[in-house]
């Protein structure tokens, strides 16, 4: 496994997105977190997650 560095201005968050199985039925959702791990957490309750992505968070700059 590589060697990993951490950002010393704390870890780099991504938007996951997973697809949301339910009984009602599916949606796709966006979930911010640093880790796949920690955005499942983050899931609604009695719904299956399907991932489906895992995008950079884009900073923004101001002028």
């Amino acid at each position: 496994m590589k060697d990993h560095i951490t950002h010393p201005q704390g870890r780099k968050s991504y938007i996951w997105r997973f697809l949301a199985l339910s009984a009602i039925g599916r949606n796709v959702i966006h979930i911010t977190a640093t880790t796949e791990r920690e955005a499942r957490e983050q899931s609604p309750a009695g719904c299956v997650m399907v991932f489906a992505g895992r995008l950079p968070v884009q900073e923004v700059r101001h002028a």
